[in-house]
């Protein structure tokens, strides 16, 4: 090292020094960055459940495809493998002005959609987790793969108990 703090005459120490700390910051970012991925744990449970995704065309319910792994689109947490796709003519609650009740008649050309999805979660009085990832009936979903993206509904799910 010289008088001017360099290695060899070429390298300062400033230099090494902001080259780790760039290293490192790279290292943390890809870490947090990156979509989690999740095996399974001594304790996990094999759970089932279903996202009702509302008012969507027929043909959306056709890019979803059985056995492709399922993901949250919010920060990318891997939420499982979907088994089953099923449709229902989508209904609105709607006034009846003439007989004064709300009936709920078929929306035409609209659906839900039922996603069945299945995976490994860790099962406490508390929380369902699969990974990172809490899932709940009744809470909102956001939901992505390779072939589409929505927001639903968790509206039903088994395998938690026993």
């Amino acid at each position: 090292m010289d008088r001017k703090f360099r290695l060899f005459g070429k390298i300062s120490i400033l230099d090494i020094i902001l080259v780790i700390l760039l290293v490192i910051f790279v290292v943390l970012a890809y870490q947090f960055s990156a979509p989690q991925t999740v095996s399974a744990k001594a304790g996990d449970k094999q759970i089932t459940y279903v996202v009702e995704i509302q008012k969507r065309k027929l043909d959306f319910a056709d890019q979803i495809k059985v056995g492709a792994k399922l993901y949250d689109s919010i920060k990318g947490y891997y939420i499982g493998d979907i088994t089953d796709v099923s449709t229902k003519p989508y209904t609105e609650d709607t006034y009846d002005t003439v007989d004064g009740k709300i009936v709920r008649p078929d929306i035409p050309g609209y659906y839900f959609i039922y996603v069945t999805v299945q995976a490994q979660a860790q099962v406490t009085d508390k929380d369902t987790l699969v990974g990172q990832y809490e899932v709940l009936v009744g809470e909102t979903v956001y939901v992505k793969n390779a072939d589409f993206a929505a927001g639903g509904y968790v509206v039903a799910m088994s395998g938690v108990r026993g």
